[in-house]
C-alpha cells in the first residue's frame, strides 16, 4: 500500500524456504494509488490490479513474468461524491466477469464484462446492502455472490447471473460480528 508497487518473487513449494526473496522486483504503480488486491484471469495472460486509494482499476498483460499496462478504469460510479477505499477483487468462476467491492461512503459492488483482448467493459455499480463490504466471495458454482460486511455486522447474499453478470438481492443475511474474510472450502 505505502510503496504503490506490485512485487514479484520466484516461488519453490518444494523448498522450505518457497519464496525466493532474492529474485523480488517491482512494478511501479501510479503515486499515491494504494495498490490493494490483485487477481489473475483464468488463463494467465491478464492480471488486474484494484487500487484502495484511487479507486482505479488497472489491466496489465502478463507475459515471462513482465506487466504491462493495457487499460486503467475505475470502480467508481460516474457521479458518485464522497469518501471510498477499494477493498476486493474477484473473477467470476467462468472467467466472463470482474467484480470489485467499495467501501467508504459508496459500499458498492462494481461489475466488469471482461473482454477476449482482457480489457474491462463496466456493466453497473450497485450496492452492497450493507456497510464495509471488506471481501466477498463468489460461491464455486457461479451462482452467488456473498459480501462481508464488516462495520454492518453481516453477510449479505445475492444470486448472480451468469449470461449478465448481474447480482440482485436473494433477502438472505448472515448475522456475524465484523466478518471480514469469505473461504469456500471443498
Amino acid at each position: 500500500l505505502g510503496a504503490d508497487k506490485i512485487w514479484f518473487y520466484k516461488f519453490n513449494p518444494n523448498k522450505a524456504k518457497p519464496i525466493v526473496e532474492d529474485s523480488a522486483y517491482s512494478v511501479a504503480a501510479v503515486s499515491g494509488s494504494g495498490p490493494r488486491h490483485l487477481t489473475f484471469s483464468k488463463d494467465g495472460k491478464y492480471v488486474y490490479l484494484l487500487q484502495e486509494l484511487n479507486g482505479a482499476l488497472s489491466v496489465f498483460s502478463f507475459a515471462n513474468g513482465q506487466l504491462h499496462k493495457i487499460q486503467e478504469t475505475t470502480i467508481l460510479a460516474t457521479d458518485f461524491k464522497g469518501s471510498f477505499t477499494g477493498a476486493d477483487i474477484h473473477i467470476s468462476p467462468d472467467g466472463k466477469f470482474l467484480y470489485a467491492s467499495n467501501r467508504g461512503d459508496a459500499n458498492t459492488i462494481s461489475i466488469f464484462k471482461i473482454l477476449k483482448n482482457g480489457q474491462l467493459v463496466s456493466q453497473s455499480v450497485v450496492s452492497s446492502l450493507g456497510k464495509g463490504p471488506r471481501n466477498f466471495a463468489i460461491d464455486p458454482t457461479g451462482k452467488f455472490l456473498l459480501v462481508a460486511h464488516q462495520y454492518s455486522n453481516e453477510v449479505v447474499v445475492f444470486k448472480r447471473d451468469a449470461i449478465s453478470g448481474a447480482i440482485t438481492d436473494t433477502g438472505r443475511r448472515i448475522a456475524l460480528c465484523s466478518p471480514v474474510c469469505l473461504v469456500f472450502g471443498k
